[in-house]
């Protein structure tokens, strides 16, 4: 119970420093930087130049979270990255609830010179059962990612990448394995499976545009994506197609003067009519702000970030207009 309180208490604690700096002070954030590659992936965009600089080994996110007009609670969820020392992502494990377990508990009446001064009582309590999904990663001589493994209990699928001289990913591999290592930790390859295989060529199409051409392991074209970029070499648009059927997906990303990534839009009919979009603001500082998602047209998430005076993010703060929660995320960094 003292854990939980001392929890809550860093909870609201937490959100009067958020407000006084978010009002009062510049928030300048330097660890993760928005880019056109992650805009819509799950994985953060951690900016690999200052995680190196800083000699930042690695960062535990705990997380609490709360609803309208609840009290907030600590579940003991974690998010966990490590880097190596180029800056380099090399392992990311979270935690997930499998079982939440309602127990009661019993205070016995207090007594003080053969008198009742209070009389005994129960409460309940959740207790929660976790799970961890795993996932590593290692990198050739040219810090190209060559192999990234998922786990997720007994369940592993590795991707193998190869690439050309000139550092384009050439070849893609995914298969499923068995861990044969008495310690799970210690990956030891039994068997292997190959569930897919990917081949890919380039071609130049124009001044800022590259074609991306998908094979399959029959050496069969499937999936064609057209890239444009500016005259800063960043992506502008994306557009994939499939071969043979009539699918298409599209992608637009727009940069302020300074270069930072303002809005980016996803479109797809692969599923019905879909369209995501993300918008990022910054401070005086250059420094990202404020994210914010929509998923057609409709608000889904606003991400506010707080950082220090050395540009690391501390904390951010979810809030998610539809399920009306909000979700607070402290960072702990470990260092070289």
């Amino acid at each position: 119970m003292k854990n939980q309180s001392h929890n809550l208490n860093w909870y609201y604690k937490l959100i009067i420093i958020f407000i006084i700096t978010y009002i009062c002070h510049p928030i300048v954030s330097q660890t993760l930087l928005p880019n056109a590659e992650s805009a819509f992936e799950s994985q953060l965009p951690f900016n690999r130049q200052y995680i190196q600089s800083q000699k930042i080994k690695s960062i535990t996110f705990q997380i609490i979270d709360k609803k309208d007009m609840q009290v907030a609670e600590e579940k003991g969820l974690t998010h966990f990255y490590e880097f190596n020392q180029k800056g380099l992502l090399s392992r990311f494990y979270y935690t997930t609830i499998i079982k939440t377990i309602e127990k009661e508990y019993h205070v016995a009446p207090v007594y003080r010179n053969h008198r009742r001064i209070s009389n005994g009582y129960t409460y309940t309590k959740n207790e929660y059962l976790y799970d961890t999904t795993s996932t590593v990663y290692f990198y050739n001589d040219s810090s190209h990612l060559k192999l990234k493994r998922y786990n997720d209990g007994p369940y592993y699928e590795s991707y193998y990448y190869d690439y050309s001289l000139d550092g384009k990913l050439e070849k893609e591999k995914r298969c499923k394995e068995t861990n044969v290592s008495e310690i799970k930790s210690e990956f030891k390859l039994g068997g292997q499976f190959i569930l897919s295989e990917e081949t890919f060529k380039y071609q130049t199409t124009g001044k800022n545009q590259f074609k991306k051409i998908y094979q399959n392991n029959e050496g069969r074209s499937y999936k064609e994506i057209i890239y444009n970029t500016n005259e800063a070499g960043k992506i502008t648009s994306i557009n994939e197609q499939y071969t043979v059927t009539w699918i298409m997906q599209n992608s637009q990303f727009i940069y302020n003067s300074k270069g930072q990534l303002t809005s980016a839009v996803y479109k797809s009919n692969s599923n019905g009519e879909l369209e995501l979009s993300r918008t990022y603001e910054y401070d005086n500082n250059d420094c990202l702000l404020t994210e914010k998602q929509f998923r057609n047209g409709v608000l889904q998430k606003e991400i506010s970030y707080i950082t220090d005076a050395n540009k690391k993010l501390t904390s951010y703060i979810i809030r998610d207009t539809n399920n009306k929660t909000m979700r607070i995320i402290k960072l702990d960094y470990q260092y070289y």
